[in-house]
């Protein structure tokens, strides 16, 4: 019945470690252990997560924007072309039609009252084309070309 003095404090030491002693002692935390976050670490978290992946859609995005506006100006420019390579090539052959010495004569003709050697001209003014010029007109021949009369 009686017990040896050390088997009695082993009896204590491991009361006292199975009991008081236990929650105090450090316990061995692994290296894989996670992070544990409260609900408001978990939400601040989950609003990060959310927030980085907005602006990285955004930011994507962005681009896309940009091409389209840019590829809408690029066809408003080709049609821009196309119009003036379309008014270059009619420049192009009213200026060949030019260097023709029959289409400077026609042209002379038409417009400057050209005559050739040999060639009466003869003036047609109908009364409805005939225009009143001031009275200090200072040009006769212009005056007999566009009226008609000579004063």
């Amino acid at each position: 019945m009686t017990e040896p003095p050390d088997a009695e404090r082993g009896d204590q030491s491991r009361d006292k470690n199975a009991g008081v002693f236990r929650d105090s002692l450090p316990t061995r935390v692994s290296r894989f252990t996670s992070f544990r976050l409260g609900l408001i670490g978990r939400r601040s978290v989950a609003s990060v997560v959310v927030i980085a992946g907005l602006i990285l859609v955004g930011v994507s995005l962005l681009p896309l924007r940009q091409y389209r506006e840019q590829s809408g100006a690029i066809e408003q420019k080709q049609q821009e072309l196309s119009a003036l390579e379309e008014l270059r090539a009619e420049l192009q052959t009213k200026l060949d039609r030019a260097k023709n010495p029959k289409e400077i004569e026609r042209i002379a003709r038409k417009q400057m009252s050209y005559v050739s050697e040999g060639d009466e001209i003869f003036r047609v003014v109908v009364p409805s084309d005939i225009v009143d010029l001031p009275r200090a007109w200072y040009l006769p021949g212009v005056k007999y070309l566009i009226t008609g009369k000579i004063d």
